[in-house]
């Protein structure tokens, strides 16, 4: 069995690309249970946040995985390939600890990501898809990654994708607690969105999602001296008109905003400027929405140059985080490498016992026919010895003489 940790993300595929990947919880689900029936894989995390899509899986065939996901995804394998990154046991490890740290974020040291694996694995958990190999592997990166927060500056004055955002819109809107934010979708991203554009000044939100109770959770947050309106989601094209900025973030698997709908809105709105930023993953607003006059649309990927201006004094806390890393890497190694070792102690284990009962057999029948018990007993330990020392030196021979093949080509 191996641990694989394999993805793609802002930095490895276009968002085009990333939407094949992406994948809500129910869908999640389904997927999930179907690779651990079809690909050789015994647990098995799913995670998928708007920045990236990665699985970490246990399994004794990677290829058969990479098989799977190419049909799943209808997605040539060698393009799945290159779009995609796979590590393998420690490198592995040292993967999932970055991403729970925020080091592999595009903001650098971002807060977002912690929670999002936690609920991540929280439902693996729940469906009964961790097995203890990558339940120990989790927690480790957890614990890690709450190491690195405390104990370097990444963790200092934390940003995230909803603050970057926030910037972007003070960039257009020069007066942005003027204007009026239309937030569809009421999950984490949702509420982070509000929290950043209320502490900006905003006082006017209206809220779409299906769910009327989310919705109402959400403006809860907000409600001292901010106007909230929650309508259903039915209610988006309508509406759509009386939003200056508009934010999106939900798990829809096809456009929630299309073209026509946001021309319309921008022909009621006499032309005036609106900003538009899609959070989620597959993306709610149409990409040829950017082609209309008097609209500022921006996606995830768009948000790097921004994260770079953010990120260059937390940088140099990195060589600080990865030392911290590494060592937790390799304590989680040893812990792997003695958990695998104990089936072939068990296994060796009952074969000294068979070779201990045979010999010790053959020994009470010598004595049962009168021979000398000295005797007897001097050649019952050296026949086991021979016997227990059979095999093991017969495998150091040949890991020796396979060592000096390599060493000679």
């Amino acid at each position: 069995m191996q641990l694989i940790a394999l993805g793609m993300n802002h930095k490895t595929a276009a968002v085009e690309v990333r939407e094949k990947l992406a994948s809500g919880k129910d869908s999640w689900l389904a997927t999930s249970a179907e690779i651990m029936h079809s690909a050789h894989v015994s647990g098995i995390v799913w995670l998928s946040t708007c920045n990236r899509t990665e699985i970490y899986v246990e399994t004794t065939s990677w290829r058969a995985l990479m098989v799977w996901l190419s049909r799943g995804l209808q997605l040539d394998i060698n393009a799945l390939k290159k779009y995609t990154y796979v590590h393998f046991d420690l490198d592995a490890a040292r993967h999932l600890m970055q991403v729970a740290s925020g080091l592999d974020s595009m903001v650098l040291g971002e807060v977002e990501i912690f929670g999002q694996l936690k609920a991540a694995y929280q439902q693996a958990l729940k469906q009964g898809h961790v097995t203890k190999h990558l339940g120990r592997l989790f927690e480790s990166a957890f614990s890690v990654a709450k190491k690195v927060r405390t104990q370097t500056e990444i963790g200092m004055n934390p940003i995230s994708v909803a603050y970057l955002a926030v910037r972007l819109a003070e960039r257009i809107f020069t007066r942005i607690n003027e204007q009026v934010v239309l937030l569809i979708g009421a999950g984490d991203t949702a509420h982070l969105m509000l929290k950043h554009l209320h502490s900006a000044g905003v006082r006017h939100f209206i809220i779409a999602n299906r769910t009327l109770a989310n919705s109402q959770a959400l403006a809860c947050a907000v409600a001292d001296r901010a106007l909230v309106e929650i309508i259903e989601l039915s209610m988006v094209p309508d509406t759509l008109s009386r939003a200056d900025i508009v934010v999106t973030t939900t798990a829809a698997p096809l456009p929630i905003v299309g073209k026509g709908m946001v021309e319309r809105a921008i022909k009621a709105r006499k032309f005036r400027a609106m900003f538009m930023i899609d959070l989620a993953m597959p993306r709610n607003i149409e990409p040829q929405v950017q082609q209309i006059s008097d609209v500022y649309l921006y996606g995830i990927d768009d948000l790097q140059n921004i994260a770079q201006e953010h990120q260059r004094s937390r940088s140099i806390a990195v060589p600080q985080a990865d030392l911290i890393i590494a060592g937790e890497v390799k304590k989680f190694m040893v812990w792997l490498d003695c958990q695998r070792a104990v089936p072939t102690i068990q296994d060796y284990r009952q074969r000294c016992e068979l070779q201990r009962d045979r010999t010790l057999l053959e020994a009470l029948r010598q004595l049962e026919n009168g021979k000398d018990a000295k005797e007897v007993l001097q050649r019952f330990a050296h026949v086991l010895l021979n016997r227990l020392l059979h095999e093991p030196t017969i495998q150091l021979r040949n890991a020796n003489i396979e060592e000096e093949s390599i060493t000679n080509l």
